[in-house]
């Protein structure tokens, strides 16, 4: 690719009407002299090793539509200000050191449908947008943005993804969030948000699809999850309120959920039935909560589960025995709970199980000496339970090769350790790829 620092002399390129250097190793500043091409549609330096302040005379283009300087190392502050960019509808500047505040001309330009200043250094409050526009993308995440979400920003209604994770944002979220009905994804994680999560109010977001929806996890959000309308959330696909404060788990909508995280809450009670119409789920991420009962056997039936994580919450009783043949499930965490009763015989079916932790219960069995069967196996857990007997010389066959972690301790095992068990668990020889 090119390489060296961007010509002065493109500003005497009077009719060029696209300029794209994109994916290059162009160094150096830009120059700015852009004023003058007035017929510039479309820029691009974006992925380059750039640096040094924005060129401003860019801003004041009238006919460009596409404006993409993201991925380099450019610093200082947008323009308070700007007189061109009427027909400007993608703003791409993601991933640079651009600081100072947020001016409200993003989003009052009249054709911006998408603005991505994601990954910048970016600080203070938004600034009240005073004529919104039609845009319907905006990237945020990532910055130093603090104080509370303007109001203003909820009267950009044609609104489909808004991404303020990471920020310093803080105060209630307005109710007035609840407007932008043609959200397909909201995410306003790690932040310092706070409030109660109003059903009636979520209900509103019928187009919501991939609801990193309230990704609202690392906030401060406290209430109960309640038996939102689930017939109007059938395209929900993803929901994560983790570390937040929640302590009621009544249903969840829809049927269609592929990821739901609401680990490190305060959730009691029992798991809802309803979960077991989730055909789809990849993760279920329960952990850390104060979650009591008997653990579903439909959570075995699901076979695109990849993940289940249960582990540091009070359930009771056996691990269900019903884990279908050729399941997804990878990772299997029990731990620390008050599980009692055999390791299930159904687990064999996981072929593709690489963890199973189900340390820190009140499990009574021998060896399960048939997990050699598991061709994928790499870390075991059983520790502080009360296996016993002596440990059979198949756990140091060439079947247990791939384990990579093993803890048996606090046990009631007795007899000698089989003379193979180092020899043969190759993995632990060997260094992780």
């Amino acid at each position: 690719g090119f390489k060296g620092s961007i010509p002065a002399s493109f500003g005497n390129l009077t009719q060029i009407i696209s300029i794209d250097l994109q994916g290059n190793s162009l160094e150096g500043q830009i120059p700015d002299v852009f004023g003058n091409l007035k017929k510039l549609t479309s820029l691009s330096f974006s992925s380059n090793n750039l640096s040094g302040p924005l060129p401003i005379t860019v801003f004041n283009l009238t006919k460009i539509t596409h404006l993409d300087l993201s991925n380099n190392h450019l610093e200082g502050p947008l323009p308070n200000h700007v007189s061109g960019l009427q027909f400007l509808d993608e703003l791409l500047l993601y991933n640079n050191s651009i600081s100072g505040g947020v001016p409200s001309w993003l989003f009052t330009l009249p054709s911006l449908l998408l603005v991505d200043l994601g990954y910048n250094k970016l600080v203070g409050p938004i600034d009240r947008i005073q004529k919104p526009s039609s845009i319907q993308e905006v990237y945020l995440s990532y910055n130093n943005i603090s104080d509370s979400i303007p109001y203003s920003i909820f009267y950009l209604v044609n609104l489909t993804e808004l991404h303020l994770s990471s920020n310093n944002l803080s105060g209630p979220i307005p109710d007035s969030i609840f407007d932008l009905v043609y959200l397909t994804l909201l995410d306003l994680s790690s932040n310092n948000l706070s409030g109660v999560i109003k059903s009636d109010m979520l209900s509103k977001l019928t187009s919501l699809e991939f609801i990193n929806v309230s990704n609202l996890s690392n906030n401060m959000i406290s209430g109960g999850i309640s038996k939102w309308e689930a017939v109007l959330w059938k395209g929900l696909l993803w929901l994560d309120l983790s570390h937040n404060f929640l302590t009621a788990l009544e249903q969840f909508p829809g049927n269609s959920l592929e990821y739901l995280n609401l680990h490190s809450n305060f959730l009691t009670g029992n798991i809802t039935s309803s979960i077991c119409n989730w055909s789809q789920l990849t993760v279920l991420d329960l952990s850390k909560n104060n979650l009591s009962g008997t653990i579903p056997d439909c959570l075995g039936n699901i076979g695109r589960l990849q993940l289940l994580d249960l582990q540091m919450n009070n359930f009771i009783g056996k691990i269900p025995n019903s884990f279908l043949r050729n399941s997804d499930l990878s990772h299997l965490l029990l731990n620390n709970n008050q599980l009692e009763g055999l390791v299930p015989l159904s687990l064999a079916n996981c072929t593709s199980l690489e963890l199973l932790n189900l340390g820190n219960n009140k499990l009574t069995d021998r060896f399960p000496h048939w997990l050699e069967s598991l061709p994928r196996l790499q870390v075991l857990i059983l520790r502080f339970n009360r296996f016993y007997g002596s440990l059979p010389h198949s756990i140091a066959s060439s079947n247990f090769s791939t384990l990579r972690i093993i803890d048996l301790s606090g046990n009631e095992f007795t007899g000698t350790l089989p003379t193979k068990l180092f020899q043969n668990l190759r993995a632990m020889k060997e260094k992780p790829k």
